[in-house]
């Protein structure tokens, strides 16, 4: 959105990589892990031993909590003092921690770069929170140096009571960092290297907190692009399942969605067989499916995922826009004259065809619109109502069989219609589908 409003706009994934899950993680690999399972897919198996380690850990702190205090202190260290002393060595630089966690990172990478590519999904910086450098040992000497950095029982910590925003942690007692440490820090050496106009964190809305405390805290550190943070936020998928079991992961999110769009496009048999790729078309209808219906309401609103709903090529859907997308390009194969974009448009007299003219007219407005709220219901709202407008003239307002300049006309606003239908799919990230 921002590269088509002639913006110089720069992908960063900023990884969650740092932190003590990754101690746990670790001791988890060392129990359930297997090389073969972690080069085969490193993202599910590196998630399936960390709930294995954390059930452990859950069992173990229930079992200490009904020992009494004397069994409990010789029990030695659980697997969460563990998990902590093995980050603990992490930041303090142990070549063999450090060796398996940039293993676990740049196999889980790899994976992330192959689905965010399925989905046209492309990252200028895969960044994280292991990247982050001096930046952060700057931002505690700063915080020290306001007069905002206050301790409290060896832990360090920013006082934003008075702002509403209650205490913000900073550093831990053994001297360990948190997200919002290395989140200062991250801030500064971007500006540093990026000299950012705006700076866009696209979070959440679970953290709308902890984004809250970053742009107060990096304000009352004085510095001076403290007004170009923003934090664009959204709500919570429920209902989501898979065959594979609850927890879902996107890549079976998408693999699933495809094999439903098969299915469906498999019950016409006559159309199926005259599609040039269908396994293709399967995987970009599902993932438009799946990508239309998180787009179709405003961000922060949840939303209940239904399979039946999102696959429909009929309402509010991906592959509705699709199908309308893919009904026009046939009109301009079949049509019996060319695309002349000096056809007399005068002729266009009927309510339906004003209309839709006037419609598309309104796309500039629509992304002037969007790029001020940064809510891409907007453009997806805009091109449904678009689609449903060019359905309803489908049957009356005829290219086929009319004379040519008033087909010339009427293929001219169709491919306008087409042209608009094709650009706002491709700036929601999806590829416009010609023939299905």
């Amino acid at each position: 959105l921002h590269k088509a409003h002639g913006w110089d706009a720069i992908s960063m994934n900023y990884l969650g990589d740092w932190g003590t899950q990754y101690g746990l993680l670790a001791l988890g690999f060392e129990r359930f892990g297997t090389e073969e399972e972690l080069v085969a897919d490193p993202i599910k198996h590196l998630f399936d031993v960390y709930v294995k380690v954390s059930a452990a850990a859950k069992e173990e702190a229930e079992h200490i909590e009904a020992m009494d205090a004397d069994a409990a202190a010789a029990a030695g260290p659980t697997i969460q003092d563990q998990a902590r002393a093995y980050f603990k060595s992490m930041e303090d630089g142990d070549e063999s921690a450090l060796a398996l966690w940039q293993r676990f990172r740049t196999l889980s990478i790899e994976k992330y770069k192959q689905i965010y590519a399925r989905l046209g999904v492309h990252f200028d910086v895969y960044s994280g929170e292991s990247q982050v450098g001096e930046g952060m040992s700057r931002a505690i000497q700063m915080l020290t140096d306001t007069g905002l950095l206050i301790e409290h029982e060896g832990a360090k910590l920013v006082d934003l009571t008075e702002h509403k925003l209650g205490k913000a942690l900073v550093q831990k007692s053994d001297g360990t960092t948190l997200y919002l440490t290395r989140d200062i820090g991250a801030a500064i050496e971007r500006y540093e290297k990026y000299n950012f106009d705006k700076i866009i964190y696209v979070v959440s809305s679970q953290q709308d907190h902890h984004l809250k405390q970053l742009f107060k805290t990096v304000e009352l550190l004085g510095l001076p692009y403290a007004d170009r943070f923003e934090h664009v936020n959204y709500g919570l998928v429920n209902g989501m399942s898979t065959r594979r079991g609850t927890v879902v992961l996107l890549e079976d999110v998408l693999h699933e969605s495809k094999e439903k769009m098969h299915d469906v496009m498999r019950a016409n048999e006559a159309k199926y067989r005259g599609v040039a790729d269908p396994d293709h078309i399967a995987d970009v209808l599902g993932m438009s499916a799946i990508v239309i219906q998180d787009m179709t309401a405003r961000r922060i609103k949840n939303y209940t995922f239904d399979w039946g709903r999102i696959l429909n090529f009929e309402g509010d859907t991906g592959p509705y826009l699709q199908y309308a997308h893919a009904r026009l390009c046939s009109l301009e194969r079949k049509a019996h004259v060319k695309v002349n974009p000096d056809a007399d448009v005068s002729l266009l007299t009927e309510e339906v065809t004003c209309d839709i003219i006037n419609q598309i007219s309104l796309y500039p407005d629509i992304l002037a619109a969007s790029i001020k709220s940064l809510e891409p219901c907007t453009v997806v709202q805009y091109i449904l109502k678009l689609s449903h407008s060019i359905s309803s003239a489908w049957e009356t307002i005829k290219v086929c069989g009319e004379a040519d300049d008033v087909a010339e006309a009427r293929l001219l606003m169709y491919w306008s219609a087409r042209t608009v239908i094709g650009n706002a799919l491709t700036l929601l990230g999806l590829e416009p589908v010609e023939a299905m």
